[in-house]
């Protein structure tokens, strides 16, 4: 095992303690398989510590750049169901068949992550990549280290954030999503898990491994990745219509678990009848305006989103100061006026109150009447009149 003068092997602290007093470990320990031991050398100059996380398709390991001398972040591609690793030998060793097909296929897609994020190298709110390099039959990610938490680990402490909170959390996000777009390519994975708040207050959005560019070969199958809540119906489906307001409805989910404490139902178990409920008539402190930016990020048919980053960034604006006074009625009767912001909502609470009536039948409801379900159905109901009344002629 190699290992740092002055330095824990695991954490890196500076310490000439044998047992370290930041993180406990002491030098001699075994590391738990399947990880890298803790004081392993890769690619000649990196010495591996403790594990970062671990997740799916990869583990995250603490890492000594000892070229650079400072801490980094990489990221190992390592499959938990289509790969293993044996005792001490670093080798992955693949699983036969149709696993082994599948491991390449997302090895490409991890070498795709790599080229993407390189892209955008000194970018304030995405990871930085180092560098990227082959070895143990897989490959491995050099990373920026960054510390902090991620944003739904921060709502796990905090609970429920103000608008205010969460529009200085986010807008940062919005704004690095539509530098994304600008070259054509897709997040695919918005939500509080690839949000990070690091120890300055600032974000990063990280986690580019299920991104695509949507401009080019749109005949092709895309991976589904599906996170509930944050995920939108497109993406439940292999050849779905995905562009920008895919990630705009996971940028719109997040906004709404930040200012109500839970992500937003399931998209399909919205498209089977469940409801999401008026945010103001919740007691959500945010403007309507606020309320229209979000309900529309989260439409369920794509086309009824925002169809870029920029509108939707543009719905926040202004929020905080005061409406303009309304017009006086006209005397004379003209037919009803719609606005597209109108329409939109009005066809989504209308939906909505379908698949309430559809969900509960009369006699459900009539013995239903303190139940949950209750507020919700009045509260559609009276936006829809609150609608009629303030845009009729």
């Amino acid at each position: 095992m190699d290992k740092l003068k002055d330095r824990c092997a695991k954490c890196f602290h500076q310490t000439t303690e044998e047992t370290c007093p930041h993180c406990g470990w002491k030098a001699g320990s075994p590391t738990r398989p399947p990880y890298i031991p803790i004081g392993t050398r890769l690619n000649d100059c990196y010495l591996i510590g403790r594990v970062l996380g671990h997740g799916g398709f990869g583990i995250t390991y603490l890492a000594w750049d000892t070229n650079l001398d400072m801490a980094i972040a990489i990221k190992e591609y390592f499959p938990r169901e289509y790969a293993t690793r044996v005792g001490e030998d670093l080798t992955l060793l693949l699983y036969l068949g149709q696993k082994r097909f599948l491991f390449e296929h997302g090895l490409r897609n991890f070498q795709e992550e790599a080229r993407i994020l390189a892209k955008f190298k000194h970018h304030p709110v995405i990871v930085e990549v180092y560098n990227f390099f082959q070895a143990h039959g897989t490959s491995y990610l050099v990373m920026e280290y960054i510390s902090g938490i991620n944003l739904k680990t921060f709502l796990k402490h905090k609970g429920v954030l103000s608008y205010r909170t969460t529009a200085k959390l986010l807008t940062p996000i919005m704004t690095a999503l539509q530098e994304i777009h600008g070259i054509g390519l897709l997040h695919r994975d918005v939500s509080p898990h690839n949000i990070y708040i690091t120890q300055q207050k600032k974000v990063k959005l990280l986690d580019f491994g299920a991104a695509r560019f949507f401009n080019e070969k749109h005949g092709e199958e895309l991976s589904i990745i599906i996170k509930p809540g944050y995920a939108p119906l497109e993406q439940y489906q292999a050849h779905g219509n995905q562009g920008p307001w895919t990630d705009i409805y996971g940028l719109a989910a997040t906004f709404y678990h930040c200012i109500t404490g839970e992500p937003p139902p399931d998209a399909e178990q919205r498209s089977q009848g469940a409801i999401i409920e008026p945010l103001i008539a919740r007691g959500i402190k945010i403007t309507p305006q606020v309320e229209h930016a979000i309900l529309k990020g989260l439409a369920l048919e794509s086309t009824n989103r925002f169809q870029d980053i920029e509108s939707f960034k543009a719905a926040f604006t202004g929020t905080e100061t005061e409406a303009e006074p309304e017009p006086e009625p006209s005397s004379t009767t003209r037919p009803i006026q719609y606005s597209s912001q109108l329409t939109t909502q009005l066809l989504e609470n209308t939906q909505n109150l379908a698949n309430f009536f559809q969900k509960h039948p009369p006699i459900s409801i009539k013995m239903r009447l303190q139940a949950y379900e209750t507020p919700a159905l009045n509260a559609h109901l009276e936006i829809i009149a609150n609608w009629i009344k303030k845009y009729k002629g």
